[in-house]
Parts: structure tokens; C-alpha cells; sequence
């Protein structure tokens, strides 16, 4: 199914023009002239993102944008003719994703448009992923960590940590091999792995001093038990 592109501009000339534009990329593109228009189309037909003009007719496009951000995550690109940095920054405080600036590069304005749907599309498939491992799922999108039935909140380092362990053979690595895996080839420190170590045994084990979860292995390294 093609990705769905809600265009709000009241200009007929401009709303044409960026329609054209999208339908030649694959898009299926909806429109809406005024804010009553937007929303109704939001809340009607969910689109997967919104090009929403900052100066409408019946409303400020800043005021709806933040009315959306009340009862959807749609990704917002606004659409304005202003040159001030303020109002960009507007749109992007009320919960807009990114902005372009008129007079519109169709290049650009597309090309803006597949980066949000793609990063949009990755979080969404980092949020379905789960991984579990013993007595733990890893929620690596929100960075929680459930363990025996309770959801516990981790650290980014803390959950690229433990999805090195829980993705590797038999859950075991080096401590060389979980730098490199965290920080990259030779970036990492074991001093502060160590440190990170001793944060989730706090946060995962009824015995930090005596783990059952994240055991050390003599001589080797780490691994999930």
C-alpha cells in the first residue's frame, strides 16, 4: 500500500504543484484547504504525514499542529513562507517533525518526505522487536527491560549491552568484544563496562553481589545466564 500524504495549503496553484510532485513519487496524496479541513482528514482517513502550511485561512498552522499532537503521532513537515527562524522553530516546538521554507525545492520537499517515512518505518520495526533471553525481554525502542514480570527502565549503554550479550553465541562475550559492540573497535573502556555491569546486575538482580542474571565468567568475559 502506498504511503498516504496529506497536503494542507490553501494556495490551489502551490497545493497542485506539491500533489503533482508526490503522485510522481509514488504517493497517494489527500488534500485540505483550511485547518477544519486538516483535522477532519487527520482524525478521518490517518494519513502518514502531513504537509501542513503555516498560514491558513480559519487558523495558524503552529495551533494545529499542536491540536494534532493531542491525539495523534502523524509526522508533521510544516510548510512556510517566513524566513524568520522563530516561527520555524514554532512549528517544531508545538510537535512538528521538520519544516521546509517556501518558495518550495520539489527535490527537496520529497526527499524530506522520504526521510520521515523511513525513519518513521525503522522505529516502528525497532518497536516490534522484542528479544528474550532467559528471564529477560528487552524492549530495545522504549529501553525497558522486563525481568521476572516487572518492567525495569534502562540506560541506552545499559540496553546496547545487554542485546550484545542476548544476540551473541550461547550469550557470551569478552569484555573487548562488548566495547566494540557498544562503542565500536577499540573505543570502549572495560573500566567503564564494568561500571555499566555493576548498574544493570542493581537493576536486574535480587542479589547484585551473588547474580544469577549477568554472570561473569572467569578469565572470559560476560555472559546472560
Amino acid at each position: 500500500m502506498r504511503p498516504m500524504i496529506l497536503v494542507v495549503e490553501d494556495d490551489d496553484a502551490t497545493r497542485k504543484m506539491i500533489h503533482v510532485a508526490l503522485q510522481d513519487n509514488g504517493f497517494a496524496v489527500i488534500s485540505a484547504g483550511t485547518a477544519q479541513e486538516a483535522m477532519h482528514a487527520i482524525r478521518e482517513q490517518s494519513p502518514d504525514l502531513v504537509l501542513l502550511d503555516l498560514i491558513l485561512p480559519d487558523a495558524d498552522g503552529v495551533e494545529v499542529c499542536r491540536c494534532v499532537r493531542e491525539f495523534s503521532d502523524v509526522n508533521i513537515i510544516m510548510v512556510t513562507a517566513k524566513r524568520d527562524l522563530t516561527d520555524r522553530l514554532a512549528g517544531l516546538d508545538a510537535g512538528a517533525d521538520d519544516y521546509v521554507a517556501k518558495p518550495l525545492a520539489m527535490g527537496e520537499l520529497v526527499a524530506r518526505v522520504k526521510s520521515q517515512l523511513r525513519r518513521r518505518r525503522m522505529r516502528e520495526e525497532a518497536e516490534a522487536e522484542i528479544i528474550r533471553c532467559g528471564d529477560l525481554q528487552l524492549d530495545r525502542s522504549r529501553l525497558v527491560v522486563r525481568v521476572r514480570g516487572a518492567d525495569v527502565d534502562m540506560t541506552e549503554v545499559e540496553m546496547s549491552i545487554l542485546s550484545a550479550l542476548a544476540g551473541a553465541e550461547d550469550h557470551l562475550l569478552s569484555s573487548a568484544q562488548i566495547c566494540d559492540a557498544v562503542w565500536g573497535k577499540d573505543a570502549g573502556d572495560p573500566i567503564v563496562l564494568d561500571a555499566h555491569i555493576a548498574n544493570i546486575r542493581r537493576k536486574i538482580e535480587h542479589a547484585p553481589d551473588h547474580p544469577e542474571i549477568l554472570l561473569t565468567v572467569p578469565g572470559v568475559g560476560y555472559r546472560l545466564g
